[in-house]
């Protein structure tokens, strides 16, 4: 590889945006409070996933960051001393669907 080509090749680092992630099965690790509101979670990140986004060949779930926005609001739907632990479990999941990404920030 040239040095021009190097150089080209860093400038369009910057042009790369995360578009989505596939869900999958994964180890969740949340604080034990959390652990109820996890099926509830999974299940609702499957309600709003795209199925097949890329195409029939690749297949899979995906969230996008539309999606990732509204599953951080599930915690609106519950009463209010709940909802740390369901913020926490949103959190944990999408901390472990990600973990090999390391692209998302927990909130």
């Amino acid at each position: 590889m040239s040095r021009s080509e190097a150089t080209d090749l860093q400038s369009n680092l910057a042009d790369v945006r995360f578009c989505a992630f596939a869900l999958s099965d994964c180890v969740v690790h949340l604080p034990l409070h959390s652990a109820k509101y996890l099926r509830a979670v999974h299940r609702t990140a499957l309600e709003l996933a795209v199925p097949n986004l890329f195409g029939f060949e690749i297949g899979g779930y995906w969230l996008t960051p539309d999606q990732i926005n509204p599953l951080r609001k599930l915690p609106e739907c519950y009463p209010a001393n709940e909802i740390d632990s369901v913020r926490d479990a949103i959190e944990a999941f999408l901390l472990a669907q990600t973990a090999k990404l390391g692209w998302i920030e927990a909130r």
